[in-house]
């Protein structure tokens, strides 16, 4: 499993210090499907960046642990023996991940035998068509000789799930994987993923803002504010609406479901009113999600709430 014990990733601007990650602590258990929810701005990028080691320089490491499989990962050394090899990657924007001026073969071909030194050509080309094969691309013999320019956007995001499968990885990062594309497409894309974690028995981080993707996909979500783990809801919490902080009930109020009853004209889009504020020195003393809450009372400006193994609030939804 990965665990990541009490993590803080800092920024500093004008003397002052900025909380991207604090005191993050969460668990990923082999075979499961995790979702990681929240508003942009809540640090999940940082998060997914932060277990393969390629965050920014100006995002300091302030404390915590990364334990991945028993070994504890804390050199630029580390990070390059797992990355890729254990934990792989799909990033948000697959047609810029892509290398434009070489071709998918070429791409899926220096991967396999960077990871397989003494693999020759012709065995990556042979493996490079059965991982296209596996992320049902149709004629991956022919697809090999395709540059990105020529490939649709679904069809951009299963190379680049064929190039992180490339490696044999034991554990896959889907960052916002499905955004940018249309519905249908996003169905086959999150089906395929399923199929994965099934037949492959892949374990997968699932980063979205959506929550009605992550209830439909994943096993836990856990849920992000301002870089704090505000909860962690399972599959059946999320599927019938048992959330014991407000922040994640905001969310899954502003997905919007739409029935025979519902009309056009009366159907409103719900949003959670103001913004994410900048988590700093202020806001060590109380809840940083306060200002926002529709539950807030006196006592979530006076101390910070602990997360107790399920959320981090004084004062919950009282679940029935």
């Amino acid at each position: 499993m990965i665990e990541v014990k009490s993590v803080n990733i800092n920024t500093y601007r004008d003397d002052a210090k900025y909380n991207i990650l604090y005191d993050l602590s969460l668990d990923v258990i082999e075979g499961e499907i995790l979702g990681v929810a929240g508003e942009s701005g809540s640090g999940k990028s940082v998060f997914a960046k932060y277990l393969l080691g390629l965050n920014d320089s100006n995002l300091i490491l302030n404390g915590g642990e990364l334990i991945v499989d028993k070994k504890i990962i804390v050199s630029v050394d580390d990070y390059k023996e797992i990355r890729g090899k254990t934990i792989s990657m799909i990033f948000q924007d697959a047609a810029s991940a892509l290398n434009p001026t070489f071709t998918i073969g070429s791409q899926l071909i220096d991967t396999i035998m960077l990871h397989n030194p003494l693999m020759d050509k012709k065995e990556a080309r042979i493996k490079a068509i059965s991982c296209l094969r596996e992320v049902e691309i149709d004629y991956p013999e022919d697809r090999l000789d395709s540059c990105p320019h020529q490939l649709s956007g679904g069809m951009s995001q299963r190379v680049m799930i064929a190039l992180a499968l490339a490696t044999e990885p034991k554990y896959l990062i889907a960052d916002e994987s499905t955004t940018a594309l249309d519905k249908l497409i996003e169905r086959q894309i999150l089906d395929l993923l399923l199929k994965l974690n099934k037949e492959r028995k892949l374990t997968i981080i699932f980063i979205s803002h959506d929550l009605s993707i992550l209830e439909s996909m994943c096993d836990r979500v856990a849920i992000l504010y301002a870089g704090e783990l505000m909860e962690i809801v399972d599959r059946d919490n999320m599927v019938s609406n048992k959330f014991s902080h407000p922040y994640t009930r905001a969310l899954r109020d502003c997905v919007p479901r739409i029935t025979r009853e519902t009309l056009p004209s009366t159907f409103r889009l719900k949003t959670i009113n103001g913004q994410i504020e900048q988590n700093d020195k202020a806001m060590e003393g109380r809840c940083v999600f306060t200002n926002r809450c529709t539950q807030a009372t006196d006592e979530c400006i006076k101390s910070k709430p602990k997360f107790n193994g399920k959320f981090k609030c004084v004062n919950p939804i009282k679940i029935a």
